[in-house]
Order: structure tokens, then sequence, then C-alpha cells
């Protein structure tokens, strides 16, 4: 199963109590599927513009006690969830999978729960003038998610690997797909289990790809 998260943030204020609680605020946005498009996408984080817009003019540097009726995370989250399923294309909002709120900051992961490389890549089978067509690069971020929420640690198998193999390197050069999030993310699963490297559990482990500090692509694998 892939899955992908898409964070949208708003700087906001509301009313909770009697007390005005400022805070940043952060919409991610999960779409999954179990069949990727023929270039790779769960769907193209483009198709997600359309919700980002919408978000950026009625939540940001809003006080959400204004615009909503009520204000709790919870009914954010559902106001949130509606609205992707006004604001998405159909094909992606057959694949919506729902809406997480997150409330503080989001902060970087850091080893032993992450690996970052930094690589160079193009996508093949895009409309013409789409921008990741373009050579481009990202400062990527690997994380292994647990299945209970949170972070395994990265066993130092694949840390080797990743900064051996795909560490400033061009990814088009070095991988036989074409290097999306979602399909990097089944790569090193892939990886993973040809080497007989299991979670704590003895699963599969669970791959994130992070492009960007808003994006990140994951691949689950079923359990044999």
């Amino acid at each position: 199963m892939f899955t992908i998260g898409k964070r949208m943030r708003f700087e906001a204020t509301r009313t909770v109590d009697g007390v005005e609680d400022g805070d940043s605020l952060t919409a991610e946005v999960l779409l999954s599927a179990d069949q990727l498009t023929d270039t790779g996408f769960v769907t193209d984080f483009g198709d997600l513009t359309a919700l980002q817009e919408h978000i950026d003019r009625t939540l940001d540097h809003h006080d959400l006690s204004g615009v909503l009726t009520d204000v709790s995370d919870e009914d954010i989250r559902r106001h949130v969830l509606d609205c992707a399923s006004t604001y998405l294309p159909q094909a992606a909002r057959g694949r919506l999978a729902g809406v997480r709120l997150l409330s503080g900051r989001i902060v970087t992961p850091t080893e032993p729960a992450a690996v970052h490389f930094r690589a160079t890549h193009w996508l093949e089978g895009l409309a013409a003038g789409h921008k990741c067509g373009r050579r481009h690069g990202h400062a990527y971020v690997v994380t292994l998610p647990g299945t209970l929420g949170g972070l395994l640690p990265i066993p130092g198998d694949l840390i080797d690997h990743i900064r051996s193999t795909l560490h400033r390197q061009v990814l088009n050069r070095v991988l036989d797909v074409n290097p999306t999030s979602e399909l990097l993310a089944a790569h090193l699963a892939g990886w993973l289990a040809d080497k007989n490297i299991t979670g704590p559990d003895g699963c599969p482990y669970a791959v994130r790809v992070s492009e960007t500090d808003s994006t990140w692509a994951e691949y689950r694998q079923e359990a044999s």
C-alpha cells in the first residue's frame, strides 16, 4: 500500500474556554492507493493545490472562531476533510484516506530516526511544462514509521546503502524506476526485504521518503 501526505500549515488563533489561543496548525492530508498512476504517483501533489489555496484564503492568518462554528481540533479536522472532498480532483478524491490535524511547529526528524541525503532527479511521463519534469534536486529525509506511531531507528545497513548509492547521485541513473517518492520508498523497502532486514516485530519495515518539509510518500508491505 502506498500513502502520501501533504502538510498544509496555517497560522491562526481561536477562542477556547474563553482564552484566545494562537498556534501554528497543520492539516496533513492523506491519500492512499495499492496501485500507482503510470507516472508512479498516488496522485500528483499538484492535484492538492486548490485545497491548499482554499486553506490559505479561509484559515491562514484568521481568527478561526469567526470562521468556524466549532474550533476544537476534531472539528477543524472535519472541516478540512469536507473541503478536501470539494477541492480535490475526482481521481484524487477517490484516494482520499483522511486528514490529521497537527498543532505546533513540526520538527524534522534526525538520526537515529532518520537518514538525510541530497540527490538530483527528474520525472518522466508528465505533461509538457510540469516543473517536476525538469532536472532538479531535493534534500531527502528517509524514516521508518512504526505500526503504532512514532519512528523506528534506521538500521545501519540501510544508512550505508543510502549514503553509498543515492547521496549526491542522479537518481534516474542509479534506479531502474521513475524516481517518484512513492517508487523510491518501495525501492528501499524492497532492498530491506531482499536483505531479510525486518522490524522489531519481525514484520517488513514501512519506508517513508520526504522530498520537502510539507510532502512525503510511504510504502508499507503486507506481512507474509
